[in-house]
């Protein structure tokens, strides 16, 4: 049996876009798993990993950090379940969503995040956020951050998507495969912790969102969310 250390919020909310990646990721193998919920706070219960991040899994005596990691040791473990991407390609989206997707997602729903962590992990996560925003004032930072355009900001960033979900359902073709779940598990972030609706309904990615949402009978979908 597979364990994932996955990041929980108060209420059982499960944010973590990089949690989402590896749990989609095992879906996609047919893979079952049993889940360990753990705050940002509980770091010692994946010490044994030397990480400081989640998701973690343990694979019987196999222990794997890091969501990308995990899907390449996903593939090479179970080589008879589907695959879930050409590695290159999965790869580029890999680091297109962390560095311009998520970037851009993080300021317009910032006060919502930290309005929704468990009470226990509440001061470490105003002390980490805000040495790195150089505010506490999140819901001032956050209002100001839609005022600007952020929203606008985050529509833009998605145009790689948009151009190759105007031609197919799927950035992976006719079937989603990890690059899907990569995007998606960032959709997930804001879909779990805030009411703010990002996208447009004519846009494709909303499109591509609403069918994500459908994949593995509702999975996500399901999921406790602020949406």
């Amino acid at each position: 049996m597979i364990t994932l250390y996955d990041l929980v919020f108060d209420k059982d909310l499960r944010p973590s876009p990089f949690c989402w990646r590896t749990k989609l990721a095992l879906k996609h193998k047919g893979l079952t798993w049993r889940d360990e919920p753990c705050g940002f706070t509980d770091k010692q219960k994946i010490a044994f990993a030397n990480s400081q991040t989640y998701p973690v899994i343990h694979d019987a005596t196999k222990v794997v950090k890091d969501s990308w990691t995990i899907a390449q040791h996903l593939d090479a473990a179970y080589p008879d379940k589907p695959l879930l991407a050409d590695r290159a390609y999965a790869h580029f989206v890999n680091g297109w969503a962390d560095t311009a997707v998520n970037a851009a997602i993080f300021p317009v729903i910032v006060a919502d995040l930290v309005d929704r962590v468990r009470p226990q992990d509440k001061a470490y996560i105003v002390e980490s956020h805000g040495k790195r925003l150089g505010t506490t004032d999140f819901a001032s930072f956050q209002a100001k951050a839609r005022e600007k355009g952020g929203v606008a900001a985050f529509r833009a960033a998605l145009e790689p998507a948009r151009r190759v979900l105007k031609d197919q359902k799927f950035l992976s073709g006719d079937a989603p495969a990890y690059p899907d779940y990569i995007l998606f598990g960032s959709f997930l972030w804001p879909r779990t912790l805030s009411p703010l609706e990002l996208l447009e309904k004519d846009d494709v990615v909303h499109a591509w969102r609403e069918r994500m949402l459908d994949q593995f009978d509702g999975f996500a979908r399901k999921a406790p969310s602020a949406a």
